[in-house]
């Protein structure tokens, strides 16, 4: 994936260890470890919007998008000033 610049290698305190995991059908899963990522974030909960109201809104809309949240994350291009975040 280097090779193909989907990824690159990164020193950021946020970086966290991949793993590729064979699955029982052969296939390769790429897997990312986020408990350490988790142990220095932040929370912030808050409940999740009703659905109706989340439609309510698009009413009247002409063009929507999707994003495939399968492979969304290779699909989004995060800015070179805000790939490296340190906590304040």
């Amino acid at each position: 994936m280097q090779s193909n610049d989907i990824i690159e290698p990164s020193s950021s305190p946020w970086a966290s260890p991949i793993v590729l995991v064979r699955k029982k059908d052969g296939k390769t899963r790429f897997c990312v470890d986020y408990r350490r990522l988790n142990d220095i974030t932040k929370k912030d909960s808050y409940p999740l919007p009703r659905i109706d109201e989340t439609l309510d809104t698009l009413v009247g809309n002409r063009w929507f998008t999707t994003l495939d949240l399968k492979s969304g994350y290779w699909q989004v291009k995060i800015h070179q000033t805000t790939k490296e975040r340190r906590p304040s």
